[in-house]
């Protein structure tokens, strides 16, 4: 696991693994709004004072293998200004590196906001670019933005974190949702990595296929279901 001081500096990271051919096992990147809600969920430090992102670095493979990419994997993020670089040495401290990362939803979910999950993801090149849309939200919508997730497959979950009783910011959050999706189909990339398209994201499904591509997707659910039974209502707009 590496801390820096600047998400930024751990996208610079991402980049430079990606420049060395290399092909870790996981690349995860948790920004400083998600830190800072695990700080407090966990009631601890879990990175050093003044860092305002992580990554943690899996390898896998032969003994020998994973003993020189864990030592390219450290150059690279010690070449991009790394705060810190700690190294698992047993099956206990890897356990610990990770409870971070299956913090982070729980922990989000305790700031008592209300959490808006969108699961984008973007061609690993395009990660920089990525972070930079997800700041420019923060600063157009004055929005907490709390982002992390698999930054080695380009798979950023991107939590909009609104005030509920709030409407304003309710439907700020809704512009910065939809600039979002666009941002990322301008990347090449899609609105959802993982989790599908299901009743929050249908009404965006058009930003990235067109209407011949839906209506083709319709023709073949109706070839499999004519009923219209499997999971009605979610995915089309």
């Amino acid at each position: 696991a590496a801390a820096f001081s600047t998400v930024r500096h751990a996208v610079g990271a991402v980049s430079a693994l990606i420049a060395r051919r290399a092909v870790p096992a996981a690349i995860e990147l948790v920004d400083d709004d998600s830190l800072r809600a695990v700080e407090s969920y966990v009631g601890q430090a879990v990175v050093p004072a003044g860092a305002g992102a992580m990554l943690i670095v899996e390898c896998d493979g032969t003994a020998a293998g994973v003993e020189e990419e864990i030592a390219s994997v450290a150059e690279a993020c010690r070449e991009t200004a790394a705060l810190s670089v700690t190294r698992a040495a047993t099956e206990a401290e890897r356990d610990a590196l990770w409870h971070v990362r299956r913090q982070l939803s729980l922990a989000l979910r305790a700031t008592g906001l209300l959490k808006i999950n969108h699961d984008v993801v973007v061609p690993r090149g395009r990660v920089p670019a990525l972070f930079d849309v997800i700041a420019g939200l923060k600063q157009r919508y004055s929005l907490r933005v709390a982002s992390f997730g698999h930054a080695g497959d380009g798979n950023i979950h991107v939590n909009l974190m609104v005030n509920r009783d709030d409407a304003h910011e309710r439907a700020r959050a809704a512009q910065a949702e939809r600039e979002l999706f666009e941002q990322v189909v301008s990347l090449e990339g899609s609105i959802s990595g993982e989790h599908g398209i299901g009743f929050a994201k249908a009404r965006y499904l058009p930003i990235e296929l067109s209407p011949e591509e839906i209506a083709l997707m319709k023709r073949l659910k109706t070839a499999f279901d004519p009923n219209g039974i499997l999971n009605p209502g979610k995915i089309f707009p």
